[in-house]
């Protein structure tokens, strides 16, 4: 694949999703080259296709939500599951480090 194919991807999409022809200054290059018409094709087939579906409707399973966040991982589940947990956790640790220190000044006077 050609940087001319690169930079002809969106607009090789953006003109299948429409129905028209590449714009004008890289329509010569897709003209002659095999990947970009096969891309073109590709993707003109999929808009016709997902167009087609346009009027179905399905609706989602009742527990998709549940699903769907249970199974998250990284970043999101971090700050949902365990910030409070964390945040007394920490609470906790730190009395118990002001505790231990109170007794020990008192034993040491």
């Amino acid at each position: 694949m050609t940087l001319v194919c690169e930079v002809a991807v969106p607009f090789i999409a953006n003109s299948a999703v429409e129905g028209v022809e590449v714009v004008g200054l890289l329509r010569p290059h897709t003209s002659t080259c095999l990947k970009c018409q096969a891309r073109h094709a590709a993707m003109s087939k999929t808009a016709r296709a997902l167009h087609s579906m346009a009027d179905e409707t399905t609706s989602a399973p009742s527990e998709l939500e549940w699903r769907v966040m249970s199974s998250l991982e990284g970043d999101l589940v971090w700050k949902a599951s365990t910030k409070t947990p964390l945040a007394v956790a920490a609470a906790l640790a730190s009395m118990l480090a002001a505790v231990l220190i109170w007794r020990l000044r008192l034993n040491a006077s």
